[in-house]
């Protein structure tokens, strides 16, 4: 079945928007009484029926709507926030938003540290690649996309949960992995840092506002490859 991101599913009758009513009515080839499902981002699963195939504004009638818990929809029961660097080339951060989407995580925040290389986020960007890849594994929960602040502003905020700073002189004994295994709570932070690492004020600040430096393994990874590699750390040991 055929997911379409609409942000308001408390109405019997929606319209999609114009370029979710092209690729339904144009690129898929649906027509008036095929059926549907619909995500809102929140939560809410509803099942649709096209009543108006226009190709610019397709209309659906919904015949069915659950609203799933981040669980149900997931198979995770924890929060998990990426605070990022982003890298000079952006794709690369497009592709980590796409695979962290599918893979899940449920909120990032770009950072500017003393060693980024940008300055600047395409928001917008952003949430339509998140959009797709929602909908492309067929989870009910758009993760939260936040705009460029800088690191300092990050690290002061009242953050809960466990906090750790991906770091590449961090002691070997302070795999992520031991880290994840010796959680306080299920809502998680991770800091990842940009190509030329975080600078050592920086580590110590990120310390005193009790992030814990920890080690991604021996080999240096590239941005978007050491967000994803802690993303994947954490899925595989929580939903064991």
């Amino acid at each position: 079945m055929h997911v379409f991101y609409q942000t308001n599913l408390n109405q019997n009758q929606i319209s999609l928007s114009e370029d979710e009513s092209k690729h339904c009515v144009r690129v898929l080839r649906l027509k008036i009484g095929d059926e549907v499902d619909l995500a809102d981002g929140k939560g809410t699963h509803a099942k649709a029926v096209i009543i108006d195939d226009h190709p610019k504004k397709c209309v659906l009638q919904i015949t069915q709507s659950t609203l799933h818990t981040q669980a149900e929809s997931s198979g995770r029961n924890y929060y998990l926030h990426m605070v990022v660097a982003p890298t000079k080339n952006f794709d690369r951060m497009e592709w980590f938003i796409e695979k962290a989407t599918e893979a899940g995580f449920d909120e990032i925040t770009f950072i500017e540290s003393e060693n980024s290389e940008r300055a600047k986020v395409n928001l917008e960007r952003c949430e339509k690649i998140a959009v797709s890849a929602m909908k492309q594994s067929k989870q009910w929960y758009l993760p939260k996309i936040n705009a460029l602040q800088k690191f300092t502003d990050v690290i002061k905020q009242d953050l809960p949960g466990d906090k750790f700073m991906a770091w590449c002189e961090a002691d070997d004994t302070a795999l992520i992995n031991q880290k994840i295994n010796q959680l306080t709570s299920n809502h998680i932070t991770i800091l990842i840092g940009p190509e030329g690492d975080f600078t050592e004020a920086e580590v110590k600040l990120a310390q005193q506002h009790h992030f814990i430096p920890v080690s991604l393994g021996k080999t240096i990874l590239r941005t978007e490859t050491a967000a994803l590699y802690a993303c994947f750390t954490v899925k595989a040991i929580l939903t064991m």
